[in-house]
């Protein structure tokens, strides 16, 4: 840390970090500390501001509708973990092929998928899948006979009704019970690029000598992929699996698109992001939604700073894991007090139970297993009816009992449960059952040991067969076969909105209906000339943003890296904290006080807002990236520098400006994709149809109650490729930026 004294002779350094501090303090904080300033208010935006103290976060708690967001948004998390499972088989698939080009050829097809922008992908399964009356899902449904299936799961097991009858049509986005189900299959076959790519990164590290090490032990395939694969991925599994829950928490966009902002019908897919922009901009309660903002935003670092907490798992000291399980107990309990989250919070209980203290060898002997045994009886007895302690509190009267009592009365299931639980009988057997073990294991070990080598004799013989040989060679290609066939049939659906964008934007409306998925003549092009004249002026607003707001974001952002990467100069360390930070908090929940921020600066219905916010978000990520690859930079060539008389700028230019051009390129690419997709905020900020950026105008088209389907694909594919044409010629600047901050990193 260089001292207070030396600061004159590198004060030049503080003016690369100080255009990121006055965006990120105007645009990230100032709507943070605005946002907790107006929680304590009745506040409508403009001439009603009243102090109420509390009463906001007390009325929150009692709404039920606000739980019940939590509750949607962690059953479609939930669901967006297990649709996690195609992009990891899709990424062994990849990794096992032999040929080198093949594994290219399937990088590039998969990644083509991610360039498409998230809400054209949203709006054709909206428009394509999900209409009622010739909706493809419908369609499939009934030329397969699944309609009959589902119609008896509906009636028979879930109690639905008939709303899969066969002589129906299932309005997937207009009925209570079936906008979650959509809101959960769309975007089959829920292939992430970025998880596809994660995974093969880390399957690279793999040797070939390990398979075929495998190969010679008889190994089959499910074998490789639990013993050799699986524990060589799980910590990017578990990076993916933790963000996509945060990022269904904290996101609104997917079902702001599918459901609008009333959240379908009834409000039944109600996020909480939602819930807070409904508050705000319809419901006029700008401090209520202030007050929703910091919930979400405490719910959001801690389930981050709990995820840490799982990472580094095997590193953290008894003291500290006991403090996380107290935690996590202490959320399951309380999630149980709201009756809509009493599932999230079965989960939290089960997630926070000691099963290596439950199920292992006892340290303190007789003592610890005495107190299991009274609780085992007590949980037991609980579960029989012989032991009520709501009725016992029934007979006590003091302050607070009723409180207890209920709560008590609520938590039952659940406290019954961690009774049994915690006095788990194993303890009390474990000891005669680990010495019979140890005797048995001491008497098998030589045993197993050979038949071992019997059986690697036997199988070193049979496979010298020629039928065996045959058998194996068969069964090989068979296997090589349906690896590529299921890599192709994964690619078919990624492919597919895009196939349907095209095919229909050259269709009139007669001929979309009488064949939705057909090319057929005559080609309408002048569809494409009606979506040029609706969609030109919102896609070059467009290119003007995202443009501009990338390379003030590269620009600002290389150098804060600079300042935090070079030296550690007094204040650094306090304002990189105030990065990472910002890096947990999620930007949804301060658009409320930035809609504010921008009426008071001049700047709503501007092109200026969007560039200024979304450079001042994007610096959060890219000051993270570049600082650790700047810090990479050797340190001789900046002493070699400042014994030749180079100030800090002239370092910047000559050294770490020409070394950084690659993950430039690739942070760069990142900025621009986000900032294209993004609509959230111009569709709160903007009003002038002129300025619309292209996603709000996609999103209006979308909502048209008439809809001339093939200038609308024409509009979708317009939207899609300026962000191809940008990764084609990107692509190589792009992959070598990944590689090496792999290498560095």
């Amino acid at each position: 840390m260089k001292s207070w004294k030396l600061i004159r002779y590198h004060k030049q350094i503080y003016l690369f970090v100080l255009p990121t501090v006055i965006l990120i303090a105007l645009f990230q904080y100032y709507p943070a500390a605005s946002g907790v300033f107006h929680s304590f208010y009745r506040w409508n935006g403009a001439d009603i501001s009243e102090p109420v103290g509390l009463r906001n976060y007390v009325d929150l708690m009692k709404n039920a509708d606000f739980w019940n967001s939590f509750r949607v948004a962690f059953i479609i998390g939930l669901w967006n973990v297990v649709k996690m499972s195609t992009a990891l088989a899709v990424a062994v698939a990849i990794h096992r092929c032999r040929s080198a080009r093949m594994q290219f050829l399937y990088r590039i097809l998969f990644v083509i998928p991610m360039v498409l922008p998230g809400l054209v992908i949203v709006l054709i399964w909206r428009s394509f899948f999900f209409e009622a009356t010739s909706g493809y899902l419908n369609l499939f449904l009934k030329s397969t006979g699944m309609m009959k299936v589902l119609d008896y799961v509906a009636r028979n097991i879930l109690g639905w009704g008939d709303i899969f009858s066969p002589d129906k049509n299932p309005a997937w986005l207009g009925h209570p019970r079936l906008i979650l189900p959509a809101c959960i299959i769309w975007g089959f076959p829920w292939v992430g690029s970025f998880a596809v790519l994660t995974h093969l990164a880390k399957l690279q590290s793999v040797s070939r000598d390990v398979y075929e090490a495998a190969d010679i032990d008889g190994v089959n395939w499910w074998t490789k992929f639990t013993r050799i694969e699986f524990p060589l991925i799980t910590g990017s599994i578990y990076i993916n699996l933790v963000f996509t829950i945060i990022g269904t928490i904290k996101d609104a966009g997917m079902v702001l698109a599918l459901a609008g902002f009333e959240g379908g019908p009834g409000g039944v897919v109600t996020v909480p992001a939602l819930f807070m922009l409904r508050k705000a901009f319809m419901d006029q309660r700008m401090g209520y939604a202030c007050a929703v903002g910091i919930v979400l935003t405490m719910v959001v670092m801690l389930l981050q700073k709990l995820s840490n907490y799982g990472m580094q798992w095997g590193e953290l000291n008894p003291r500290q894991k006991a403090r996380v399980r107290g935690a996590l107990l202490a959320l399951g309990l309380a999630a149980m007090l709201a009756e809509k989250l009493a599932f999230v919070g079965w989960i939290l209980l089960l997630t926070a139970l000691p099963y290596a203290c439950l199920f292992g060898r006892p340290r303190r002997g007789a003592v610890e297993s005495a107190v299991r045994g009274l609780l085992l009886a007590a949980g037991v007895g609980w579960y029989a009816g012989r032991l009520d302690p709501v009725a016992v509190l029934d007979r006590i009267a003091w302050p607070g009992a009723a409180v207890l009592r209920a709560t008590l009365a609520h938590l039952a299931p659940a406290l019954r449960f961690l009774l049994v639980a915690f006095g788990m009988p194993w303890h009390l057997l474990w000891a005669p059952i680990s010495r019979l073990r140890a005797v048995r294991r001491r008497a098998h070990r030589e045993e197993l040991t050979r038949r071992h080598e019997e059986k690697i004799r036997k199988a070193y013989a049979r496979a010298e067969l020629p039928w065996r040989k045959a058998t194996t060679r068969a069964a090989a290609n068979g296997l090589r076969f349906a690896k590529h066939a299921f890599i192709w049939f994964v690619l078919a659906f990624a492919f597919l909105p895009l196939y349907l964008m095209l095919i229909v934007s050259v269709k009139t409306n007669q001929q979309f209906y009488e064949s939705p998925a057909v090319l057929t003549s005559p080609l309408h092009w002048e569809n494409w000339r009606t979506a040029w004249e609706m969609v030109t002026p919102t896609v070059a607003n467009s290119i003007f943003i995202s443009t501009t707001a990338t390379a003030l974001t590269l620009i600002f952002a290389l150098g804060a890296a600079y300042f935090f990467a070079r030296l550690r100069m007094p204040l650094s360390g306090f304002l990189w904290n105030a990065v990472l930070v910002l890096m947990m908090m999620p930007a949804i929940a301060n658009l409320v006080p930035l809609f504010r921020l921008l009426r008071d600066m001049n700047l709503l219905n501007t092109l200026t807002a969007l560039i200024l916010v979304g450079a001042s978000g994007g610096q959060i990520f890219a000051i993270f990236v570049l600082r650790n690859f700047v810090a990479d930079i050797p340190r001789d060539l900046y002493e070699a520098a400042e014994i030749d008389g180079a100030s800090h700028f002239q370092q910047m230019l000559k050294i770490v400006l020409p070394l950084s051009g690659p993950i430039l390129g690739t942070v760069g690419v990142m900025q621009f994709i986000a900032q294209w997709n993004d609509f959230v905020l111009p569709l709160i900020v903007m009003r002038d149809h002129a300025r619309l950026p292209v996603m709000v105008q996609l999103l209006r088209m979308a909502g048209e109650y008439i809809k001339l389907w093939g200038p609308l694909m024409a509009g979708y594919a317009m939207a899609s490729i300026p962000i191809i044409i940008l990764f084609v010629f990107s692509m190589r600047l792009f992959i070598r930026g990944l590689t090496e901050g792999a290498v560095k990193g």
